[in-house]
């Protein structure tokens, strides 16, 4: 397997795979109104910022409700300083109910 260069090709076309689904992901959000801290070239997390008055964990909270997990930016943060950040995992994002969670959890908290 690793003579022939299969499992080097596999893993570019893992590389491929993640790079498409991390933008789809980011547009998708973004159409949210949720936006992406900075696009990162690699990896499978998505720092993003919520739309102002949007408080990651109450959103968390509304989702963990449906029985979707979301990650806050504070549960990363020791100063507690990210409230409005969330890290999504763009490999976990192809189950559509995230979607429609992630909507009404964005549209039943009111912005501040």
């Amino acid at each position: 397997m690793l003579a022939g260069g299969s499992y080097r090709k596999h893993m570019d076309e893992l590389r491929q795979k993640l790079t498409r689904t991390r933008r789809d992901v980011a547009r998708k959000l973004g159409a949210l109104g949720i936006e992406p801290w900075l696009m990162p070239r690699g990896g499978f997390f998505l720092w993003c910022h919520l739309a102002d008055g949007h408080d990651a964990t109450a959103v968390a909270r509304a989702a963990l409700e449906e029985d979707v997990v979301l990650a806050p930016g504070n549960v990363f943060s020791v100063s507690q300083s990210a409230s409005n950040s969330m890290r999504f995992n763009v490999a976990h994002m192809s189950d559509p109910r995230i979607w429609d969670v992630l909507r009404r959890a964005l549209g039943a908290q009111p912005n501040r």
